[in-house]
């Protein structure tokens, strides 16, 4: 494959708007791969935790995220890691549907992730912090 020159660095154009609905939600859930982890959003960063395969008991963050509610109950999430290796990871989550669709970058050596999967536990602490559950 040719190798495509690279334009010098550029500073993060973030534009549009955000949300901090989710945070306070924990979700656990499973890809079509196999793949299950459980997610936690607190204000501004996100963590989650490898709950199957050779990662399990891992936890990864916390990390920054950002969020746009796209519809009621359906949420763009996405977060980048540019140091130490390049990860970048976009969620479309579809409370509504029990759905999560994934695409990343994924470390160590940039390979791709792509898949749909279920919702199967979701958690939610309201501001007063009672929470809520919904399967």
């Amino acid at each position: 494959m040719p190798s495509i020159p690279l334009p010098p660095p550029q500073e993060d154009q973030i534009f549009g708007p955000s949300t901090g609905e989710l945070s306070g939600t924990v979700m656990d859930y499973a890809y079509s791969s196999g793949r299950r982890y459980r997610m936690t959003f607190d204000v501004g960063t996100l963590s989650f935790d490898h709950l199957n395969g050779p990662a399990r008991g891992v936890r990864v963050g916390p990390v920054p995220y950002r969020a746009r509610a796209l519809r009621d109950g359906q949420f763009l999430v996405c977060w980048t890691l540019k140091q130490p290796s390049l990860v970048h990871v976009t969620l479309i989550v579809d409370f509504a549907r029990g759905q999560i669709h994934v695409s990343g970058m994924m470390p160590p050596n940039q390979w791709e992730f792509f898949d749909i999967g279920e919702l199967r536990r979701v958690t939610h602490t309201d501001p007063a912090g009672e929470r809520a559950a919904h399967a």
